[in-house]
């Protein structure tokens, strides 16, 4: 690339964060489409599942700042070591008289310091109005199109389930059932009739059923086993 038409725009620390974060929600709900279904775990009512984005979102932070304190990224900030006597409103950190210019920010600093609120603040110095060339972000984390969950599966026909499909992979997956552990049918059947189906709850029958099948037919199969010997019965 020519000097002469390198896009020298640079970025505030928020509109690079907000590039990182696109490009990492795309890439994690591409990866997402891409893994095999699971059963949904059932939460109680209190507990709501955190949204997948907002995990997301921290991780491209961690990313960016990882960036600018291993030197991938150089940054730039108007830098002070002045302190002023009195509390400024709207400034908790109370570092004052910013430099008019814009000067680099060192890897070291960025490990030094700890950036919060548009400041990246140590002990006696402080950093702001941070900027960070454009297309150094773009070279790391290249611009990316989020991907339906479905766009890649448009021609398949979606897998065929029912309530009661759900709610039976809900259970395994509540209680943990595998192939070494089976749950007491009793607790399962407790637990199916405790559940709802269109609003309405599950029959005793139903719940017998259920907590049936997603158990191992070897389970199913209790009480001590028949040991074959002589007959002890005295002849007439």
């Amino acid at each position: 690339m020519s000097l002469q038409t390198l896009d020298r725009t640079r970025w505030s620390f928020a509109e690079a964060l907000a590039h990182v974060e696109a490009v990492t929600i795309a890439r994690r709900a591409t990866e997402a489409a891409n893994m095999p279904p699971a059963p949904e775990p059932v939460y109680p009512h209190w507990h709501q599942p955190e949204d997948p984005k907002v995990r997301w979102k921290k991780e491209a932070e961690t990313e960016l700042l990882v960036a600018l304190r291993d030197g991938d990224l150089v940054a730039q900030g108007r830098f002070t070591k002045e302190r002023t006597p009195w509390r400024i409103p709207g400034n908790s950190t109370g570092f004052d008289l910013h430099s008019g210019y814009h000067t680099s920010i060192r890897p070291e600093e960025w490990r030094e310091g700890r950036y919060s609120f548009g400041r990246l603040t140590a002990l006696e110095w402080e950093f702001i109005d941070i900027r960070i060339p454009r297309f150094v972000v773009l070279a790391i984390w290249p611009e990316a199109v989020a991907v339906d969950v479905r766009a890649s599966n448009d021609d398949a026909e979606e897998a065929y389930t029912t309530p009661y499909l759900e709610l039976m992979q809900a259970a395994i997956a509540t209680f943990g059932i595998s192939a070494r552990y089976q749950c007491k049918k009793e607790l399962l059947s407790d637990w199916f009739q405790e559940q709802k189906v269109e609003g309405e709850p599950l029959s005793q029958n139903l719940a017998d059923a259920m907590a049936t099948l997603i158990r191992q037919p070897s389970a199913q199969r209790g009480g001590a086993k028949r040991i074959t010997g002589p007959d002890l019965r005295r002849a007439s």
